[in-house]
């Protein structure tokens, strides 16, 4: 079974990295779904209660376009490919534009393999992304598999590049003013 994880990953943080490693390790709680079952599964899954799945061989991380608060594509495939490293079964794959669609390219061009499609979810407000997995509505061979948020990793990247600007802005004192 191969994973198809789409995101805009700007920047990838901790849960994501986490995400992968539990997909990989095979204890990552999750649930199959589809876009009838979406809300039961999400809660189901935030409850603790997962389903016995096939072992996940390989995780494609699909990288979406464009740029956020100054993240780029680029960027980000280099910070996943750093996690590449210590996740053997990670693929970094470049989403183009949308990575929900390159991920559904992908999944048709290879008919003969059986995919499971993932949506990391914290809390109960994540649950309308869940409806993502009508992307793959007419691929047979991928299945929607929600995964809730591990232990220590509910972050968000919003969260995690305000942090980043709030130090920035407060180590700036430190800089020539002449600069600033």
């Amino acid at each position: 079974m191969i994973a198809l994880y789409p995101g805009a990953f700007k920047p990838p943080h901790r849960g994501h990295f986490e995400v992968v490693k539990r997909l990989l390790n095979g204890n990552h709680g999750g649930k199959v779904y589809d876009i009838d079952s979406y809300a039961e599964a999400g809660t189901s899954v935030l409850q603790g209660t997962g389903d016995q799945l096939d072992k996940i061989e390989k995780v494609l991380v699909f990288i979406g376009g464009g740029s956020r608060n100054g993240i780029t594509k680029e960027e980000s495939i280099a910070v996943w490919n750093i996690y590449a490293k210590y996740l053997p079964g990670l693929v970094v794959m470049d989403g183009e534009k949308n990575p929900m669609f390159a991920a559904k390219d992908y999944a048709k061009a290879n008919e003969s393999d059986k995919f499971y499609a993932i949506t990391g979810i914290r809390a109960e407000e994540d649950l309308p992304d869940l409806k993502r997995v009508t992307t793959f509505k007419n691929r047979e061979n991928v299945q929607g598999l929600v995964i809730p948020a591990g232990t220590n990793s509910n972050v968000r990247a919003t969260d995690f590049k305000c942090n980043i600007i709030r130090k920035f802005r407060r180590s700036i004192r430190f800089l020539p003013r002449s600069l600033i």
